[in-house]
């Protein structure tokens, strides 16, 4: 009898994680900026031919070996193209982490998004802070919308950036 329960409680946890092992990480072209006192988590979901250096066979779309293969330079790609800047003084995102997220039809090798996490150490939501992003895809109408939040103040704001406008004043 309680083996039977015991079977049925993992094959229920299997179900319920194998089920979201699909889901993606983060809205398509959405993130957030959370505070704490040490800085701000940043989580991020841009269009996977915002690195089109990584599409090694130019087809215009970006399979999951072209990321492995490229998955350094993709991580430099960020470095270069996504900061904070306090008192004009520039910020590097730290501990960088990026997750291919495929395509929720077709081809499963085409990756749609990459999920692209981080923290900015020591910066001070108080003094004269900017976020930085010009990671876009190669159409021109794509924007990035950022929820940046300092829970514990309770304090949120709500910007865009697009490939016109690629940063913001936070808080």
């Amino acid at each position: 009898m309680i083996s039977k329960i015991i079977a049925r409680v993992v094959i229920g946890a299997i179900w319920v994680f194998s089920s979201a092992s699909n889901a993606h990480l983060m809205v398509a072209e959405h993130g957030t900026l959370n505070f704490d006192d040490s800085g701000a988590y940043m989580v991020i979901s841009v269009p996977a031919l915002s690195f089109s250096e990584a599409d090694l066979d130019n087809s215009g779309s970006l399979s999951v070996s072209e990321f492995k293969a490229k998955k350094d330079q993709i991580i430099l790609a960020i470095l270069d193209k996504v900061w904070m800047t306090q008192n004009e003084r520039k910020k590097p995102l730290q501990g960088i982490m990026v997750s291919p997220q495929v395509a929720h039809h077709g081809n499963r090798d085409h990756i749609d998004q990459i999920v692209v996490m981080g923290k900015f150490i020591d910066v001070d939501h108080k003094q004269n802070l900017m976020f930085h992003s010009s990671l876009f895809g190669s159409d021109g109408e794509q924007k990035l919308a950022i929820t940046a939040k300092f829970k514990r103040l309770g304090i949120k704001q709500k910007f865009v950036l697009t490939p016109q406008q690629i940063n913001a004043k936070v808080f």
